[in-house]
């Protein structure tokens, strides 16, 4: 790439766990690049707006995205890329973050990256970064079925949320937010793979369950 090389921005990420590490940048590069050539965007300023969305990598995850979007306008400007580009590059980080909607994407490019980011959320790779994120933070990996969560109700605490909360609550709602055509043809796909192993996840822990109680 042009402005920051991949092997540089390597050494930019060192403190993500195993959802939110470089091969997970990595894979949301080679996702954004795909998007920004079907849908006709500026594929240097998604690239460069991939490759730097989630630096530095210690910041506080509630609000990354603000300290790797002001991170990547001081980089990109002092390697010389033209100020409106690099003012895209920062709307595109501002805006990728799905718990936080107070900026929404309105470039083509930061519809781009925020698809591509979300899809990596998404399918049998989505549901592996749930599993891996509970596993780092010693949550328990199922309580209660889909089904018998509600959407109003409150979030579980701690341990007890666990990746069926996550699904319901933010991995089963991405699809509808995806902007661009490509994206939202290939979240269809991976929303339909993701609810098939949530069914059968529970299928297999009711009928344990059912066990239980008659022991």
């Amino acid at each position: 790439m042009r402005y920051v090389e991949i092997g540089e921005a390597r050494e930019l990420y060192h403190a993500g766990d195993a959802a939110h590490d470089f091969d997970h940048v990595l894979r949301v590069v080679a996702m954004a690049s795909f998007i920004a050539r079907a849908e006709g965007a500026d594929e240097e300023v998604v690239g460069m707006a991939a490759l730097l969305h989630d630096v530095p990598s210690d910041a506080e995850r509630g609000n990354h995205h603000l300290a790797a979007a002001d991170f990547a306008a001081r980089l990109l400007t002092e390697r010389g890329m033209q100020p409106e580009r690099v003012a895209n590059v920062a709307h595109c980080i501002r805006s990728h973050r799905f718990r936080d909607r107070s900026e929404p994407p309105v470039t083509l490019e930061a519809m781009c990256l925020y698809d591509a980011d979300k899809l990596d959320s998404m399918g049998a790779m989505g549901v592996a970064r749930a599993f891996a994120f509970a596993g780092a933070h010693g949550n328990r990996l199922w309580t209660e079925s889909v089904d018998a969560i509600g959407e109003s109700d409150q979030l579980p605490g701690g341990r007890d949320y666990t990746p069926v909360h996550e699904f319901v609550f933010k991995l089963s709602r991405l699809q509808a937010t995806l902007h661009t055509a490509a994206g939202q043809r290939l979240g269809e796909q991976r929303q339909q793979s993701m609810a098939a192993y949530f069914a059968e996840l529970d299928r297999e822990m009711q009928s344990i369950t059912a066990v239980e109680r008659r022991l």
